[in-house]
Formats: structure tokens, C-alpha cells, sequence
């Protein structure tokens, strides 16, 4: 073995020279790791400088639009904002903050914003529409005075979507005129209504929609709120048709679990119109009430004021569709050319998968259903008969005089004992209504009047 520099040295010396060697190896990797360091904080520093530049709005152009939007209202207070999003939930405050979030917008109030309608708590929407200004994808400097294509424009729907929670979906967007107001334009709303038969009688409720249709004044069929000032109570139901909802099987489930729909399309609707125009419906549909009761409550010179009768569920009414003429939807990005994998199709598979879900919730429940229907009572003669049978013998109202009324969503309330609609206590009538509102208004004014000028009647002491 050739000598060297290192064979002579002892071993306590070749273990100090190891030592030291590590000593500067690891100082110099340090060095090299702090260098590192600096260099990657101060890439992020660069990175947070450029996030935190507030984004110019102004280098772009505006447009408006209309957007398609699909919810499913059950976990919201209803469809209009209270500007309360944190205690008082609602679609719009969902809509506004993605639109905000996603620059499209920068201030509402400033969007010459407009919806169809707004829907009530737990009511939900396939066809709600609404319009606004914003952002396009169209730069400032563009020296060209047309708007985009659609295929060249921002994706709206995908952008939106990403940014909304699951239960709400923008399904389409499309260019509208400046002067276009989602609410004054439409040509005619549609509702859909669903239940189970149970015990009703369809062919009743379906002579009972015929007098609903054409134009009527429905004061009797809303609520009267006289601060809105309503001027005209009349509204037209272009038609109100009851078929059984499709793609369901569940026959057998139970007695009358067959599944029906109400389809009513009118130009327009008073506030909780349609939920008291179904718990109407459902009085005739069990027999309580005869078809002509919609007759007669429509009829103002006989019936001048409300009878009182409860709201049907929320649960299960949809704003189904919402009608404009001249409007062409863009359901995905480049709706003129292939795309593998389509907005329209990303729209499906997520309702795809909330169908699955709420399916499974469905056939679980539907198998405690129909376990609990095969347990025994025993009927007055000591016989034994299943709970289903015992529930297919029931008749509306029991031998007590006790009647069950349906309101719809699986509810219903007990009656001691049923009063016809036309025989119950009346509300006030709108125009008594208003005139309490008028006093109220005045009382409250003349108050805070007193309360100014007596602040200004009480002597000011100076303090030091």
C-alpha cells in the first residue's frame, strides 16, 4: 500500500481531522441552506406583493348578461338577500359573494342588478334568471365596439360554479340588451308542485285548477302586506295541470305513494300565492271541500276577505322555469364546437351525484317504511290487522269528528273539528289593511317628531 499524508497520523489524530472536515462541510451547507432560504422568502414576499395589488377593474370592459340559476332552497331563508348572510342565509348572498370573488363584479348595487323573482324559505329553483352588468374578458384598449362572441368570452358558468356551494348552480349565461330587467321581461313563470296521493282525489283537484285559470284577482290566495301598497291583486294562470311525476316507481310502497305534480304557469305571482292556491287544492283533493270553493274565494263581491286557512309546505315547490323571448343560452364554454368534458355535462355529473345521495337517503327511509307498515295493531273487535291496512281504513275525518289536513312536504295539522273554509273567521280586508297601516305609519312619525323637538327643547349643559 502506498503511503499517505494520512498514514502516519495516530488514530485520536485522524479522528480530529474527520472532525474538523465535518465541521467545515457542514458550515458550508449551512451557508448554502440560508442562501436558499433568503431567495425562496424573498420569492414569496414577490408573490404576496403581487397577490395583494388590488385588482383594476377598469382595464376592462363591461357587458350584461343574464345568468340561469338552478338552487335548491332548503337550508336558505328564501331566495332575496336580507343583507344578514351570516344569521339570514339566502341564495342571492351566495350568488353576490362568487360574483364578487370572482372579480366579475365589484359592487352590486352599482351591477343594475334584477331577478325574475324571489321564492320563499325552502323553496327551491331550476329556472330562476337573473341580469347584470359585468366584467368582460374584452379589454379597455380594444379599439372595436362590439362585444365578444360567447365562445371568446369569460367562462361564466365554470367560473361561477366553482366559486358557489353545492346546492346552487349557474346552468347557462347569455347576452342581454342594456335595458333588459330579468323581472319586467319575463313572459311567464312556471311552478312545479309535488306530492303523494295519499287519500286525494285527483280528478277533483284537477276540476278545481280549471277555475283557477284566466285571469282572476287572487287577494284571498296570498298574503296581504299593505307596506307594498298593491295596487292590483289580479294575476293570469295561463294553465294548472296535475299528471303523475315521471320516472318514479312507488307503487307499493304504501297506500297512495304514488307521486303527482301541479304544473301552473302564469305571467306572474302575488306573494305565497302558490302555497295557499295547493292548501286549497288539498282540502278539495280530500273530499273537505268541493271543487267550486277556488270558485267562490276568487269570487271578491262574495268573499271580500281572506278566510283563515294555513299555507302549504315550502318542501316541495320548485320555480321550475322562468320565460323570455329573443334570450340564446350558452350551457358551456364553446357550446359551437367539441369539448370532451362540457360545462353542460360537469352540470350533470354534479346533480348526478346529489341525486345519488338523496336516492339512498330515499330507499333508506322508504325500508324503515315499509318494515314499520307490516307491524300489528289490533283493531276494536280484537282482530289484528297491519299498520298499513289499519292506514288504508282511516278515513279523513275519524268518527270523533278529528280531521287530518295535508299541507304538503309530509305535514299536516289535526282538526278537532273541520270547519268549511267559507264558515272561519275572515282577515281584515286589504283596504282596512292599509288604512291600519296608514295610522300605524302616522302614530310612528308623530312620535319620532315629538322625541326630536323635545331633544331640541332640553337645555345643553356645558361640562369642563
Amino acid at each position: 500500500m502506498s503511503s499517505t499524508k494520512y498514514s502516519n497520523l495516530t488514530r485520536e489524530q485522524l479522528l480530529d481531522h474527520i472532525e474538523k472536515l465535518e465541521a467545515q462541510i457542514s458550515n458550508t451547507t449551512n451557508a448554502q441552506n440560508d442562501s436558499d432560504s433568503s431567495e425562496l422568502k424573498h420569492k414569496k414576499k414577490h408573490q404576496r406583493e403581487q397577490k395583494s395589488r388590488p385588482f383594476d377593474m377598469s382595464k376592462y370592459t363591461k357587458r350584461k348578461i343574464a345568468l340561469q340559476v338552478a338552487y335548491i332552497g332548503w337550508n336558505y331563508c328564501g331566495y332575496a338577500s336580507q343583507n344578514k348572510p351570516e344569521t339570514i342565509p339566502t341564495i342571492e348572498d351566495m350568488l353576490f359573494k362568487a360574483l364578487i370573488s370572482c372579480r366579475l363584479v365589484e359592487d352590486i348595487d352599482k351591477s343594475d342588478y334584477s331577478r325574475c323573482g324571489r321564492t320563499d324559505k325552502g323553496v327551491s329553483g331550476l329556472g330562476q334568471v337573473i341580469a347584470l352588468n359585468v366584467r368582460s374578458k374584452k379589454l379597455q384598449s380594444d379599439p372595436s365596439t362590439d362585444l365578444l362572441p360567447s365562445d371568446k368570452e369569460f367562462p361564466y358558468v365554470d367560473t361561477l360554479n366553482r366559486m358557489l356551494p353545492p346546492d346552487i348552480r349557474v346552468l347557462s349565461w347569455a347576452p342581454v340588451q342594456d335595458d333588459f330587467s330579468a323581472r319586467f321581461h319575463c313572459t311567464g313563470r312556471t311552478y312545479k308542485y309535488f306530492f303523494p296521493r295519499n287519500k286525494m282525489n285527483i280528478e277533483n283537484m284537477r276540476k278545481a285548477c280549471t277555475y283557477f285559470e284566466g285571469p282572476n284577482d287572487f287577494r284571498n290566495f296570498c298574503k296581504l302586506d299593505p307596506s307594498k301598497n298593491v295596487l292590483s291583486y289580479e294575476r293570469i294562470i295561463m294553465s294548472m295541470k296535475i299528471n303523475p311525476v315521471q320516472y318514479t316507481q312507488t307503487v307499493g310502497v304504501g297506500e297512495g305513494s304514488e307521486f303527482y305534480e301541479v304544473e301552473l304557469k302564469g305571467t306572474a305571482f302575488l306573494w305565497h300565492q302558490v302555497r295557499f292556491m295547493m292548501s286549497v287544492l288539498f282540502l278539495v283533493g280530500q273530499g273537505l271541500e268541493t271543487p267550486e270553493i277556488v270558485r267562490d274565494l276568487l269570487d271578491i263581491e262574495k268573499v271580500p276577505a281572506k278566510p283563515d286557512f294555513p299555507m302549504a309546505s315550502d318542501l316541495p315547490l320548485v320555480l321550475y322555469d322562468c320565460e323570455f323571448k329573443g334570450l340564446k343560452w350558452t350551457y358551456s364554454f364553446r357550446d359551437n364546437q367539441y369539448d370532451p368534458l362540457p360545462s353542460s355535462f360537469r352540470t350533470y355529473l354534479h346533480y348526478n351525484e346529489e341525486w345519488t345521495i338523496q336516492m339512498i337517503r330515499t330507499l333508506t327511509c322508504q325500508n324503515y317504511l315499509t318494515k314499520v307498515a307490516k307491524f300489528p295493531v289490533v283493531m276494536p273487535d280484537k282482530s289484528i290487522k297491519t299498520v298499513e291496512e289499519f292506514s288504508e281504513e282511516r278515513s279523513v275525518v275519524n268518527s270523533s269528528g278529528v280531521a287530518n289536513i295535508v299541507l304538503g312536504g309530509g305535514k299536516d295539522i289535526r282538526m278537532n273539528k273541520y270547519k268549511p273554509v267559507l264558515q272561519r273567521p275572515r282577515c281584515d280586508t286589504d283596504e282596512l289593511k292599509k288604512s291600519k297601516f296608514e295610522v300605524r305609519k302616522k302614530r310612528k312619525l308623530d312620535r319620532q317628531q315629538q322625541e326630536e323637538e323635545g331633544d331640541k327643547n332640553t337645555p345643553q349643559v356645558e361640562t369642563s
